[in-house]
């Protein structure tokens, strides 16, 4: 995962998802985006409040179009529906992907181009025009939500068509909101995003993550990854794993996590490999923690389930005697929930940096 890392390296906060987008993991990936955002000191408030607004009719722009919920097409490679947020030091990006049917793709298409034609008042004009003469439907506003996601960015609307058989294509849309004056043209290539899609498709990610790992960032992302485990409203025991695992997992990151421009940065990942489901957490580490850490993973992974139950309670007393003794707790509960099949992995950079991954598999 070390190369998705250097992917995103210059991202402040990325959140990628791909799959259904039905009302409620809408619902939260609005609310997960918009804690996102204003945890982001360095955005205006008018700018944060055009954000929150093009992230909302990015989705409902997806919901409309998208085939994905209604009408699953499983003999595609690329048959994914997807939402991408990147918040950066001038610049925050919205990209989708949306399969849609050919004889919806030219009347799309048309209005794009056309709505990329038009000035601030030419918009305003025929933003009002549509409004006037309702031209409302069920595939929306007639290209409102397009119209406004224009006036709200001042830039055109970036877009790609790619043909995935006959009766099928796939819609790349970007939008492009500069939270700098002096950004005044795209700085983002729609090609790299078809790339970046179809990496992430191949290697079957549904939710990606680079950022930082404070609690309240946890929370949210927990929040909305439990929700996935949920049957009928509740959740059964073995899941309930699941989500101890993905909390240690954060935990992990914000105690070994080293502290970059006053972050714990970190990459999480939920993906499927060989129809299991993992989940992978990176960051870096503080050089001075490697060799500790190392030994003590290194030694968690040679106990046997019996041992490992005793060393976990041995653990346990301890952390009640003293705060000293809670240190490494967090690893025993991934190690006893996953049955000990958990995978580390250490990298050492170039620039003489350590980062560190541990892979899980969900139960």
């Amino acid at each position: 995962m070390y190369s998705l890392y250097k992917e995103f390296k210059n991202e402040r906060v990325l959140l990628a998802y791909f799959g259904v987008f039905s009302n409620r993991i809408t619902r939260m990936l609005v609310e997960l985006s918009e804690s996102y955002l204003l945890k982001e000191k360095h955005l205006k408030k008018g700018i944060s409040k055009r954000a929150s607004f093009l992230l909302i009719e990015s989705f409902q722009n997806i919901i409309k179009h998208g085939l994905i919920e209604k009408d699953p097409i499983s003999d595609l490679q690329y048959n994914k529906d997807f939402f991408q947020i990147k918040i950066m030091k001038d610049r925050i990006v919205f990209s989708s992907a949306n399969v849609l049917l050919d004889r919806e793709v030219a009347e799309l298409q048309d209005k794009i181009i056309h709505i990329n034609s038009l000035d601030r008042s030419e918009l305003r004009e025929f933003r009002n025009e549509i409004l006037a003469n309702s031209e409302l439907s069920e595939k929306g506003g007639a290209g409102i939500g397009l119209i406004e996601m224009v006036r709200k960015t001042g830039l055109p609307l970036l877009h790609k068509i790619v043909q995935l058989k006959i009766g099928y294509s796939l819609l790349f849309l970007s939008l492009e909101l500069p939270t700098s004056e002096a950004l005044s043209e795209h700085k983002v290539d729609i090609d790299q995003i078809e790339g970046v899609y179809k990496k992430l498709v191949e290697d079957d990610i549904l939710i990606l993550y680079k950022g930082d790992f404070s609690d309240s960032s946890n929370n949210k992302l927990i929040g909305m990854l439990e929700n996935n485990f949920l049957k009928n409203g509740k959740m059964e025991s073995d899941k309930v794993k699941n989500i101890v695992m993905i909390i240690e997992l954060m935990q992990n990151i914000s105690k070994h996590g080293k502290t970059i421009d006053g972050r714990k940065e970190g990459l999480f990942v939920l993906y499927i490999k060989n129809e299991d489901l993992f989940i992978e957490c990176n960051n870096f580490i503080n050089i001075d923690e490697y060799e500790s850490l190392k030994e003590r993973l290194k030694n968690i992974k040679s106990f046997s389930k019996e041992e490992l139950g005793v060393k976990y309670r041995e653990k346990l007393r301890n952390s009640y005697l003293s705060d000293a003794g809670a240190g490494g707790l967090g690893l025993y509960e991934i190690a006893r929930f996953s049955n000990n099949t958990f995978t580390y992995n250490f990298v050492e950079t170039k620039d003489n940096e350590i980062y560190y991954s541990i892979k899980v598999k969900t139960v």
